[in-house]
């Protein structure tokens, strides 16, 4: 007699979800009585272990942000005398490693270049702050001028204001001396940052160049919240609490910032354990007190147990020692957050579970045995669908219709699979095939009329792909982006032609007349449904128009001109520059790069002036596969 599978299943896994409740109450029972005591101690074991793993991970990655930028001031890869690129930099330190709060260096005649986090209204904002003195011997020389640049998330400026009368000198402050005075690598004491207001410790390191000079130091302030902030997002559930302290108990960091922020001045009084409001964290500082009478446990963990308010609760103090700081990390938590009511309904359900796992086992026994062996089948035919392999199987008679029915029914639509993803094959590379060589032909005619050179289109398509995945494109859609800037000059089929070949200096009504090809490139793509149309429409439409808002036609800026628009622009000049056009001659690479990179920020974006940095040595080789006439030169390490 043959079954339906819905019966079977639903009886099947109505049983087995009984039997499977009632082992797991069974075998979380028996463990919590045998291990109680011990599993408490090993949870809070964990927990500090990780806080004390976090917390070194917050150190550490300012001690190694602080030496890197050590070495790359050094061997002059960055430097004090470019700041802009150097604040750029120490932009990028922040954006990676999101527990330094700011970053800084100042030579030894007081010039100085910091970075911090803002907090902005809808996202991060950062500062920077340049001060650059007259005197560069005079130790007591007052500051030439002094400027705080506002940027956002992309560092693109947003404001500047300049600082009349700045009395802040670094060589003054103590990460400066301290750096000098040990000669390596150190940490400073906890203070208040002169920026922020905000309590926290500096790692600063001094900086010498090739000839064992002291250039200056360079200094990594992490914010004594960013640890606090951790314990405010650990889940110790209610009346648990995790903190740092010292040996005095003074409270290093803790959930509730403010109460550290408040208390905090010039000469950091941090506030102690009495004095934040928190009776039962003062009650386990106090058993503590009692299991040890000095705290010298060294690595090791002292546990405590203490009651308040008839309730008993678990405490865990273990020291914290990295670089200097005899830290202590501190937890406690009320027994019952452990197994809760737990225990007292695992009695009362264990009983019934027995008895329901018994019956289940019995009646889901001849179900499981039954249907295993075709739910194997089509798991396996399902399984090859799901992986593109259409392989068909042999069907057997099952004592489930539906389980027959169904094996033939997979092996028919596989038959319909195989046949239709040749078909789909087929047309698409059919159509891929000739949306490609449609667009390239097209792009092909615009080069024809325009002076360009030859082969423009391709070295511009290929630019352009290979700074997309460097930005972080999808490689479709870096590809996608290639085949439509192939049609970036399309708008220069409907300029005459004496205009494009002129070889001098338009006039003004030619010139107008010139600034009308974006329109009509856009105008030729316009309501195009391909979705690489679609970009070639707004590459033409905005090809011109710059990240300052001075370009043409409608004076767009910032990040309101497609990103895609802003590589092609890139690309197309720098291929204009190096090639010889009827009003120009070709420049050197080298000094078309560096013109390159003098027009970030004003008509190019800078975060694409950095992809096109990057993907130098990609754009060369393949500027010399696609202009084998050229003879091209090794590039001096400086423009790489």
């Amino acid at each position: 007699m043959r079954i339906t599978i819905k019966k079977a299943l639903i009886s099947g896994i109505i049983l087995l979800q009984f039997v499977t409740l009632t082992t797991l109450l069974m075998s979380s029972y028996i463990s919590n009585q045998r291990s109680f005591n011990s599993h408490a101690h090993k949870l809070m074991i964990d927990y500090t272990d990780n806080i004390i793993s976090n917390s070194k991970r917050f150190l550490d990655t300012a001690a190694a942000a602080t030496l890197l930028s050590s070495e790359l001031l050094s061997a002059n890869v960055l430097s004090i005398q470019r700041p802009d690129d150097l604040g750029l930099y120490f932009f990028q330190q922040l954006k990676q490693s999101p527990h330094i709060s700011g970053i800084f260096f100042a030579d030894t005649t007081g010039n100085f270049v910091h970075v911090q986090r803002e907090q902005g209204f809808k996202q991060p904002l950062f500062s920077r702050k340049l001060i650059t003195f007259n005197n560069a011997t005079n130790s007591d020389s007052t500051s030439k001028s002094s400027r705080l640049y506002t940027h956002d998330n992309n560092f693109a400026q947003l404001s500047v204001k300049e600082i009349e009368a700045e009395s802040y000198d670094p060589r003054d402050r103590i990460w400066f001396n301290k750096a000098l005075d040990n000669d390596d690598l150190s940490w400073t004491d906890p203070y208040v940052f002169f920026s922020s207001r905000k309590p926290g410790i500096t790692s600063s390191m001094p900086v010498y160049n090739n000839e064992n000079q002291l250039i200056g130091v360079i200094g990594v302030d992490v914010s004594l919240d960013t640890i606090s902030s951790f314990f405010d997002n650990l889940d110790l559930g209610e009346n648990s609490t995790a903190f740092v302290t010292n040996r005095l108990g003074e409270i290093i960091a803790y959930p509730d910032q403010k109460i550290i922020q408040d208390t905090a001045n010039e000469s950091l009084r941090f506030p102690r354990i009495n004095e934040i409001n928190n009776p039962i964290a003062l009650t386990a500082w106090q058993a503590l007190q009692e299991e040890t009478q000095l705290f010298s446990t060294g690595g090791t963990a002292t546990a405590v147990t203490f009651n308040f308010n008839n309730n008993k609760y678990h405490g865990l103090f273990k020291e914290f020692t990295h670089h200097k700081w005899p830290w202590i990390i501190a937890i406690y938590m009320p027994e019952k957050f452990f197994l809760s009511d737990l225990i007292d309904n695992q009695k009362l359900n264990i009983l019934f579970g027995l008895v329901i796992s018994i019956i289940a086992c019995l009646t889901s026994f001849f179900f499981i045995n039954h249907i295993t062996d075709s739910l194997r089948k089509i798991k396996m035919i399902a399984e090859h669908i799901r992986c593109g392999q259409f392989i068909k199987t042999n069907v057997s008679e099952s004592t489930f219709v539906e389980l027959q029915q169904t094996q033939y029914a997979f092996n028919n639509m596989i038959d319909s699979l195989i046949s239709s993803r040749k078909e789909n094959e087929q047309l698409h590379l059919m159509l891929e095939k000739t949306n490609a060589e449609t667009i390239t032909r097209l792009g092909l005619a615009a080069e024809y009329k325009n002076d360009s050179s030859s082969n423009h289109i391709r070295r511009v398509s290929r630019y352009c792909e290979i700074i997309g995945l460097n930005m972080g494109m999808p490689k479709d859609k870096a590809k996608e982006l290639g085949a439509a800037a192939k049609l970036h000059d399309l708008g220069k089929i409907g300029i005459p032609e004496q205009i494009l070949s002129k070889p001098a200096a338009l006039t003004m009504q030619e010139w107008v007349m010139m600034k009308t090809a974006p329109t009509i490139g856009a105008k030729i793509l316009q309501d195009a449904e391909s979705a690489t149309l679609k970009v070639a429409h707004d590459i033409a439409l905005t090809l011109h128009e710059h990240w300052d808002g001075t370009g043409y036609p409608n004076q767009l800026q910032f990040h309101d001109i497609p990103l895609a628009a802003r590589i092609v622009a890139v690309v197309d000049t720098f291929d204009t520059m190096i090639h010889s056009r009827c009003y120009k001659s070709a420049l050197p690479i080298e000094v078309a790069i560096h013109q390159i990179r003098a027009l970030s920020g004003s008509k190019f974006d800078p975060s694409v002036i950095a992809a096109f940095d990057h993907c130098l040595m990609d754009i060369m080789d393949i500027y010399k596969q696609l202009s084998p006439s050229v003879e091209v030169y090794q590039l001096p390490k400086r423009c790489l």
